[in-house]
């Protein structure tokens, strides 16, 4: 039988501590006395006691004697609880006894029966007048007098055959219509109410120019006396000239007669100066996308960047789409994957090919020489390709320019261009490289890592920059280094610096997705801090990290020195912006929604409400500091204007066809003027989206309205924050009362107990006295 299951639950039961340590051996885990295996060898006695406890006053409702004397106080208080049961059945049993024997003793009496008519009384209820008032108080009560309506037939149709049908084709509708004899009554208030604004009376007076009659007369040799000198010999002279400018006033006529069909006319009047979103004025113009099958076809865009000091050559990277699976059996073959530079002229082939020997996942220009391309590859080695003016469409071949008759060579050659460095696969991530991050130019490191600070000039190349995977490592790469040894193939380029870093409860690896440098950063001191960090892990957590941060003697060093938990989605985090206006608010996109976030808080500063379709990526706008560009699963775009509202979007447009996989604004040239962003899909598809004029031009006080909305939600969880402490704190005061007021009591039980004992002790001492005195007395 299984103890404490069925119908009649027993109150307790008797194990054997053998058969229980058996079963423990025989099942392993799987046996229920498993978890108390270590208590149950412990335990001195063979019988194991158990007992059932639905009041939960231990905790759990099958509990155990775990000790010698508990067992011998559970047992003394069940038997006592079962001799009160026997005592009281041994009582009932006792009097329905003694009741069968006095029935039994009493003498037989003479019953007579005697048929006797009833009598008819009134029937009287105890309950009839509280029947009646609830019976009252259901029945509803006419207000107003009954209707009458009198329905009536012309006399042909007595007795006319009818027939009945159930189809729906004639239905009659009964339109609903006003019945003036239930209008609710109306009172008219006539009131008049003026406001009248403060008049004063000027007077202003200008100068007057008074019109008059005037006449003038000339003649015309009066034209001609300072060309007199000019005669036939001056012909050729003005042939030679008219020739030479022939052609440009010829092109300059042509360009005044041709009309541009896409031109608005109202693009260059006057704006309205608050810059609000609205949705006839703001739709997202595309131009012609770029996708190419050799090298785009069943991929997706996983990078984009926009060539510097250009704003029509753009550079994507491709990844292949397969699943976990696939891509686990590929993962130790050799594959050729590429880096396409676009260009505006054409979008049907790339204008030139970067090729790498792993999947590039992000890739950035070299600030300082905007010839060199950093890109982190799949396998986590960091690669290096050196292009030409040529190959970023910065400037033209002579061969094109001399010889443009050969237009269909020039698209049928694209440059290919292989990467002239590339790390130690051993020095490198584990995993795929997700984020590249330059330093500024003054840092220097110290040796070893073990700090940072500003010796170079702010003129200097940039020296260093950092990279993140999901293997939870922050390495810091020497750029200069290897661009002193790029032609040495024996150059072996390693990280001068890595940072593990580990989750505090589990220890395990904190995969990161994203990382931000902390340019301006200052301790209480007044220090700057040089070694701090942003980064986002794959569980869509914010971190504030120190990557020159020391350890001690008996523990590792603590890297991680903030962690955002309030974001956390159990997912990556998607993209992290800092805002180019506001240096300490950070972006953070994740599956769900974003957040917005400020360094010096403990809690994120705004959240978004949750959307139906998941988010893939997040830009700030690069002109409006109140509006956000937010990428979407389905390809859509959802744009935030904080200055139009922030609970929901202020308008939703189309991006792609399908997701969007990575977006990128253009910072280059005149973007107050024009703006393009160029957004990524996961079919190969790299469209340039061309931004409305609202979108670009910030309102009048845009800024200063976005920075007071930053403050108040500033204010709002800094409130929270301290009436949530105020609260602990008062909690803790409370728990502590009374935690005092219980010591309180049991000192006073112990004072009156030990009272207890003491008396008890002299009348135990009083009373051998006594006896022993009495026995000297002798009796008598």
């Amino acid at each position: 039988d299984v103890p404490f299951s069925g119908m009649k639950l027993k109150p307790h039961t008797h194990l054997k501590k053998s058969e229980v340590l058996e079963q423990v051996k025989k099942m392993g885990f799987a046996s229920d006395y498993h978890p108390q295996q270590k208590d149950f060898e412990k335990y001195p006695l063979e019988d194991i006691l158990l007992i059932f406890e639905p009041s939960r006053a231990y905790g759990e409702k099958i509990v155990w004697c775990t000790t010698e004397d508990a067992y011998n106080r559970e047992m003394e208080r069940l038997n006592a609880r079962r001799q009160a049961v026997l005592d009281e059945f041994d009582r009932e049993n006792r009097g329905e006894a003694a009741e069968e024997e006095a029935m039994q003793d009493e003498p037989d009496e003479n019953v007579v029966v005697r048929d006797v008519p009833k009598e008819c009384r009134e029937w009287k209820s105890e309950t009839a007048e509280a029947t009646h008032e609830e019976v009252q108080n259901f029945t509803v009560q006419n207000g107003r007098p009954l209707l009458q309506i009198m329905i009536t037939r012309t006399r042909g149709q007595f007795g006319k055959s009818t027939k009945l049908s159930d189809s729906g084709e004639n239905i009659n509708n009964c339109r609903p219509q006003k019945d003036h004899n239930f209008a609710p009554p109306k009172r008219e208030l006539e009131i008049g109410i003026q406001a009248v604004k403060e008049t004063r009376t000027c007077s202003c007076q200008t100068t007057w120019f008074r019109p008059i009659n005037k006449s003038t007369q000339y003649t015309p040799s009066d034209f001609l006396q300072r060309g007199a000198d000019l005669g036939y010999d001056k012909v050729d002279e003005l042939s030679a000239f008219l020739s030479n400018v022939s052609v440009g006033v010829e092109e300059a006529l042509q360009t005044n007669e041709t009309v541009d069909i896409f031109q608005e006319e109202f693009a260059h009047l006057g704006e309205e100066e608050a810059g609000a979103i609205t949705k006839t004025h703001s739709k997202l113009k595309e131009h012609p996308n770029f996708h190419d099958v050799t090298y785009t076809k069943g991929k997706r865009i996983e990078w984009v960047e926009w060539v510097p000091n250009s704003s029509d050559m753009v550079v994507s990277s491709c990844c292949e789409n397969m699943p976990f699976t696939e891509r686990l059996e590929n993962s130790g073959k050799a594959t050729v994957s590429t880096v396409l530079v676009w260009s505006f002229a054409d979008s049907l082939s790339p204008h030139a090919v970067l090729e790498s020997p792993w999947e590039v996942t992000v890739f950035k220009f070299y600030p300082s020489d905007p010839t060199y391309l950093i890109g982190g590859l799949g396998n986590g080695q960091i690669a290096v390709w050196k292009l030409s003016p040529t190959d970023l469409g910065l400037t033209t071949g002579k061969s094109q320019s001399s010889r443009p008759g050969l237009e269909e060579e020039k698209h049928s050659t694209i440059p290919t261009v292989v990467h002239r460095q590339i790390s130690m696969i051993d020095e490198s991530h584990r995993k795929a490289v997700v984020a590249i991050e330059f330093m500024p130019a003054t840092l220097e490191i110290e040796r070893r890592g073990r700090g940072a600070s500003e010796k170079n000039p702010h003129d200097a190349p940039i020296k260093y920059f950092l990279t993140v995977a999901g293997d939870g490592q922050v390495m810091i790469w020497d750029f200069q280094a290897m661009l002193d040894a790029i032609n040495d193939n024996d150059f072996l380029w390693r990280p001068v610096v890595r940072v593990q870093l580990q989750r505090q409860d589990s220890g395990t690896e904190m995969g990161l997705c994203h990382i931000l440098h902390c340019h301006d950063r200052f301790d209480e001191k007044g220090t700057k801090l040089l070694t701090n960090f942003y980064a986002s892990t794959e569980e869509g957590e914010l971190i504030l990290g120190d990557w020159a941060a020391r350890g001690e003697e008996d523990r590792k060093a603590d890297v991680v020195k903030k962690m955002y938990s309030s974001c956390k989605t159990f997912r990556p985090m998607l993209s992290l912006e800092r805002s180019p206006f506001f240096p300490d608010i950070l972006l953070g996109v994740t599956d769900w929604a974003f957040y917005l976030f400020k360094d010096g808080l403990s809690e994120h500063l705004f959240m978004s409400s949750y959307t139906s379709t998941y988010y893939t990526r997040g830009v700030w706008s690069p002109t409006r500091p109140s509006v956000i560009f937010l990428g979407l699963v389905s390809g859509g775009i959802d744009i935030w204007d904080f200055s139009d509202q922030s609970h929901k979007a202020s308008l939703s447009d189309t991006g792609a066809s399908v997701a969007i996989t990575s977006m990128m604004f253009c910072y280059h040239g005149e973007i107050r003027e024009g703006q393009k962003l160029a957004v990524g899909d996961a079919q190969g598809h790299l469209h340039i989206q061309n931004i409305p004029k609202n979108l670009i031009k910030p309102g009048g006080r845009e800024k200063e309205n976005m920075r007071k909305f930053l403050d108040r939600e500033e204010k709002r969880v800094r409130y929270f924050q301290e009436r949530q402490q105020e609260l602990k704190d008062l909690k803790d005061q409370l728990e502590k009362q009374a935690q005092m007021a219980t010591d309180g009591q049991e000192k006073e039980k112990d004072k009156t107990e030990c009272l207890d004992k003491e008396d008890a002790i002299a009348e135990a001492a009083y009373q051998k006295l006594e006896a022993e005195v009495k026995e000297q007395l002798g009796p008598g």
